[in-house]
């Protein structure tokens, strides 16, 4: 691999996009910029004690939309302190940074040039941030478990693999086509 000013220059706003981005997660979500253990603990309980039964539902309140509250005993309900907001700030600093990476790169020529570089991009910008939402949903509605999270990966990630042969057979090769032959193309 080839290393010179703009390749370090990509992986630096990688890594600094995937920093920032895990920041204001960590922050928004724990208000903590490094949560403890016990942080994941108490999101995974609803904010209830482990072991203790609970029940979560999203509830329409006045002025706010999917209010997540937990039923700690019957007929008393809590207000959980996660919410969803951060995780998306987090994921879309990311994946901009990600794209900068990408921009005229020999990955992104050969994500373009066959079906598996295809399936490999969409399962990096399309499986992995599925799989990050579908954890993030289950942790803060309280019901993510190991086998659920296991069942959240093995769905998202062929998925992502099956959508990036879906864009190459109907969307990229037709587009590839149709660059090359205006004989104006120069490739990514």
């Amino acid at each position: 691999m080839r290393v010179d000013r703009p390749t370090m220059l990509r992986v630096l706003v990688v890594v600094i996009g995937i920093l920032v981005g895990w920041c204001i997660y960590s922050y928004g979500m724990f208000h903590r910029l490094i949560p403890a253990a016990s942080d994941f603990a108490d999101a995974v309980n609803c904010g209830v004690l482990p072991g203790a039964p609970y029940h979560v539902e999203a509830i329409p309140a006045s002025g706010q939309s999917d209010l997540l509250l937990c039923q700690v005993a019957p007929g008393r309900w809590t207000r959980t302190p996660y919410g969803n907001g951060p995780f998306f700030l987090a994921l879309a600093i990311a994946f901009g940074s990600a794209m900068v990476a990408l921009h005229r790169s020999t990955f992104l020529k050969w994500a373009t040039t066959s079906a598996g570089g295809a399936a490999t991009l969409f399962l990096l910008i399309f499986g992995i941030p599925m799989t990050l939402l579908g954890l993030q949903l289950n942790l803060v509605e309280g019901t993510l478990t190991a086998d659920w999270a296991l069942h959240v990966v093995l769905y998202c990630m062929p998925l992502g693999a099956v959508v990036g042969l879906v864009m190459w057979y109907t969307l990229i090769r037709r587009l590839r086509v149709r660059a090359t032959s205006n004989n104006r193309w120069r490739g990514p």
